[in-house]
């Protein structure tokens, strides 16, 4: 058992971009950093929110969620919506997790 956790850990030293390695060097942020990254984050989900109103033509879709992208009559604009609802669902999980 002991090997094994060794080579994780030679893998781990080596590798820069090892999960282990992230785990590792992962320190809690600053107050300061904390804001910073929320202030970035709702700017991104400003910025999302206006291009889903511009391609839907109203904010009806924060309503009705990912079904209202269905009734687009373009494929571009059907892709693009999703695209930026994508987009909010990540910045939502990640605010969430912060």
């Amino acid at each position: 058992m002991k090997k094994k956790r060794d080579y994780l850990f030679n893998i781990a030293i080596f590798e820069s971009d090892s999960i282990f390695v992230l785990y590792k060097y992962h320190l809690p942020m600053s107050v300061s950093k904390s804001k910073n990254l929320e202030r970035k984050l709702d700017n991104f989900a400003k910025e999302a929110k206006n291009e889903l109103n511009n391609v839907c033509g109203s904010s009806l879709w924060e309503s009705l969620g990912f079904v209202f992208f269905d009734q687009l009559e373009d494929s571009e604009k059907i892709a693009k919506a999703n695209f930026y609802y994508g987009q909010l669902q990540i910045i939502n999980e990640i605010k969430f997790s912060i």
